[in-house]
């Protein structure tokens, strides 16, 4: 009979031999995780970057609700910030095992370069020099996550949207750096060429909105349907913020919000298109956010509609980290032989089928 001390000995060395996979997974974000900083995400570029900035001089005797907008938003974004900033390193961790190799080393030293700038933006107003420089590495690592985006099928159009996001967001941060520019030397002529520079910063975002509603309309048979009813949301809320008399607190507070969201200089594009692919980008943002299959497709491109075009935020470009690791990670994500990509109506979907053996 073996002793008491060569059995424990034993269950420790089992343990110690099995335990590995299972410590190194629970390391990893669970879905509830994501979830969670994708809702508080949302929540903050509704009410901390939207609504706060647009409820005060609206309209008379509404200051307890001005006070409680302001504080949920600021505990929303603090929140975002503390806890993206956590599952941005943990998914970090659990994608250093993609094969490619320009993805580790850039998004090692990005998160760990972009993490403290966010936190220190979280409790001071920073330098432009800082905020472009956070646009930079944010930029960077979603660019190195295009690429396994893209080659895994079911996550293919994830890295077509990520790709667009990355590079309207360039884009549009060169144009406000030329538009600055141009206000300090006065100089009307290069005003023009970053309003031009802006336009097509806005077509990318446009583009990637219509990526994301195609791949929501694919995802299951009543999908057309939804788009097709947050369409008519986002026009019904545009044309009740751009009436012409625009005598409504309603109307005038959503103009504001709209405003507040929209990125700057303003395009050679009238304002209802503007906050009409604004309103899109939140309402598929919102939605895409509880897709379960194929695995953090759907969080990850609420995070990237969310960070959309405006890399020089430090909450959007937080949420654009996060995007470029959940491409990541969702491309790493594979199926055992057999198993086949289902919609939620049981309808197959073709095209999400992938080898196990990429």
């Amino acid at each position: 009979m073996a002793s008491p001390a060569a059995s424990v000995a034993s269950s420790e060395a089992t343990s110690i031999g099995t335990g590995r996979p299972a410590l190194a997974a629970r390391a990893w974000p669970t879905r509830a995780d994501v979830l969670m900083v994708g809702f508080w995400a949302w929540v903050a570029t509704v009410l901390g970057r939207g609504l706060s900035p647009a409820l005060p001089g609206s309209t008379a005797g509404i200051g307890p609700l001005i006070v409680g907008v302001e504080q949920l938003g600021a505990f929303a974004s603090q929140f975002m910030v503390v806890m993206g900033a956590a599952t941005c390193v943990r998914l970090l961790l659990s994608t250093l095992e993609c094969r490619s190799y320009l993805f580790r080393p850039v998004a090692v030293i990005s998160c760990a370069a972009a993490l403290p700038i966010v936190i220190s933006a979280s409790s001071r107003h920073l330098a432009p020099a800082w905020l472009m420089t956070l646009m930079g590495l944010s930029a960077a690592l979603s660019l190195v996550s295009t690429l396994p985006a893209v080659r895994a099928s079911h996550s293919r159009a994830l890295g077509l949207v990520l790709l667009t996001v990355t590079v309207g967001s360039i884009v549009s941060a060169a144009g406000r750096i030329i538009a600055l520019y141009a206000s300090y030397h006065v100089h009307a002529a290069l005003f023009g060429v970053a309003r031009s520079v802006a336009t097509f910063g806005l077509l990318l975002d446009a583009l990637s909105v219509v990526v994301v509603a195609i791949w929501l309309a694919r995802r299951w048979r009543y999908g057309m349907a939804v788009v097709v009813g947050l369409l008519g949301v986002a026009a019904l809320v545009v044309w009740s913020s751009i009436q012409s008399d625009g005598a409504g607190a309603w109307a005038l507070v959503v103009g504001r919000a709209l405003a507040a969201l929209t990125a700057h200089p303003d395009p050679f594009i009238g304002s209802g298109v503007r906050f009409f692919v604004e309103i899109c980008a939140i309402l598929f943002a919102g939605v895409t956010l509880w897709f379960q299959w194929p695995m953090g497709v759907g969080v990850a491109l609420s995070f990237a509609l969310l960070a959309r075009v405006s890399g020089d935020v430090p909450l959007c470009a937080l949420m654009l980290m996060l995007a470029a690791l959940s491409a990541v990670r969702a491309s790493l994500q594979t199926l055992r032989p057999g198993d086949i990509a289902r919609e939620p109506s049981g309808r197959r979907a073709p095209l999400e089928v992938m080898s196990a053996t990429r």
